[in-house]
């Protein structure tokens, strides 16, 4: 499969896992490169490129979490070895999502950055909001602005629609995942409070564990050498 047909994004390894990375909202692969190089030969990570941004942006951001999984499913279903999987934010959701659709369970899931899935938000959505409004609504929730006008014209789209899909998102109950969760938190994220960091600990059946760092919502980005640190831990 080509860059323009795969959603992922990995180079060949004979490493023993592979490590499925699910950026934030608005971001693409490329979040992960400085990533790379701090995992060990053990584990392969295998960065995921959803529609409509990076090396894909003329395809069109889906809108749906259905739309997501049908998407990466079959692709992550044919990795050629045990996986794990790490979501950031809105990718804590489509990881949590796709840990339930695998027939085979993930090793592990990792999520930052989310509050538990089968909590609502306590934040009013924002993503039909007028751009200008939603420019606003990012920045008062210290998610920053959206720059000058030509980053508009490709970040607004793809924001709010990554954001359709967080904020229209709903659970439904099911069984506790069988395998072991484990859950990153920053300190002084906006979006996430301790509490609903800790009601993750519900939807495994498995070991958990909730690492706290301090930090923004991004925290993630200036902690990745010690989280690698935790994942690779945990995956021995």
């Amino acid at each position: 499969m080509t860059a323009s047909t795969t959603w992922l994004r990995q180079e060949p390894s004979t490493a023993a896992v592979r490590l499925v990375c699910l950026p934030h909202a608005g971001a693409g692969a490329t979040s992960f490169t400085r990533w790379l190089p701090l995992f060990p030969p053990e584990i392969a990570p295998v960065r995921v490129q959803l529609p409509g941004r990076e090396d894909v942006v003329a395809r069109p951001p889906l809108l749906s979490m259905a739309e997501l999984l049908d998407g990466l499913l079959p692709q992550v279903s044919k990795l050629d070895a045990p996986i794990a999987l790490y979501g950031h934010s809105m990718g804590a959701l489509v990881a949590f999502e796709l840990a339930r659709a695998l027939e085979t369970p993930p090793m592990h899931l990792f999520v930052s950055g989310r509050r538990a899935p089968r909590l609502p938000s306590r934040k009013s959505p924002i993503h039909d909001l007028p751009d200008e409004e939603f420019g606003r609504a990012l920045a008062a929730r210290g998610l920053g602005g959206i720059g000058h006008a030509a980053f508009q014209r490709y970040a607004l789209p793809l924001i709010k629609a990554d954001l359709t899909v967080s904020e229209d998102y709903e659970y439904q109950p099911a069984p506790p995942l069988p395998c072991p969760l484990t859950v990153f938190y920053g300190n002084d994220d906006p979006i996430v409070e301790r509490d609903q960091a800790e009601a993750w600990s519900v939807e495994t059946a498995g070991a958990f564990a909730l690492h706290t760092f301090p930090g923004d919502h991004f925290f993630h980005h200036d902690h990745r050498a010690a989280i690698v640190a935790v994942m690779s831990e945990a995956l021995e």
